[in-house]
């Protein structure tokens, strides 16, 4: 475990639960656990795939994990971005609690437009770093941190724009970029305190090459839940 001042130089797995101050959630199925750990007044969440169904935990898990560490690492410095403080093993990774309230729990009209208009630097900012999140329409991957700042959280969906195939991912990543940016004017429009037509076309207007981008991912996302859940062993009677 990398070194974070002080905090969490000697966590590993056998001694997790020495950390964990709350379990924020159980795992199950394609989610995996998040627990607050605290360490010489420092907070971190870890994300763990071990209490997972089986395919996620052997076969996905690790990958995911592998991936999200990737990307945590390419914006490491960025504005708005958690730290990662390290992979505890091959089944979970630990980063920077961000303390603050989800955007979804914010009601119309609650955040002002200087809010949106640094979560929208902080998006370009990712962009800059070759990275698209991909999930921003959940609103509570947007953190609503101390003194209004905004943070991003949560990329096991981000994509970044290197590799292989660079034709194809550039192509996609320019249409991700795309539903970052129109993730955070929706937001503005929804919880904002602004409301103008120009944003509203813009944040819900769909061209066909996009409809079918988001298609294909979404028919992923599900089909994979599908063979997840039909593949979970049957619960034990208590």
């Amino acid at each position: 475990m990398s070194a974070w001042g002080s905090a969490f130089t000697d966590l590993t797995r056998s001694n997790l639960h020495d950390y964990v101050r709350r379990r924020i959630r159980p795992g199950g199925g394609t989610r995996p656990a998040l627990l607050l750990l605290e360490d010489r007044g420092r907070r971190a969440v870890v994300k763990d795939y071990r209490p997972s169904s089986w395919l996620l935990r052997t076969l996905v898990g690790p990958w995911l994990i592998s991936r999200e560490a990737r990307v945590y690492r390419v914006l490491s410095g960025t504005p708005g971005v958690p730290r990662l403080i390290g992979i505890l093993d091959r089944h979970a990774l630990v980063v920077e609690h961000i303390a603050g309230r989800s955007c979804a729990d914010y009601e119309d009209g609650a955040l002002p437009p200087e809010f949106f208009a640094r979560l929208q630097r902080i998006v370009e900012g990712i962009h800059a770093r070759g990275v698209v999140h991909c999930d921003l329409k959940n609103r509570s991957n947007i953190v609503v941190a101390d003194r209004g700042r905004p943070y991003i959280v949560d990329f096991a969906s981000a994509f970044t724009r290197g590799g292989s195939l660079a034709l194809l991912r550039r192509y996609a990543f320019d249409r991700f970029r795309n539903d970052d940016l129109r993730a955070v004017v929706k937001a503005k429009l929804l919880v904002g305190q602004l409301w103008n037509q120009p944003d509203a076309d813009f944040a819900f207007r769909r061209d066909p090459p996009e409809r079918t981008v988001r298609a294909v991912r979404d028919a992923a996302r599900w089909l994979f839940k599908l063979f997840t859940d039909r593949n979970r062993p049957p619960r034990r009677e208590e």
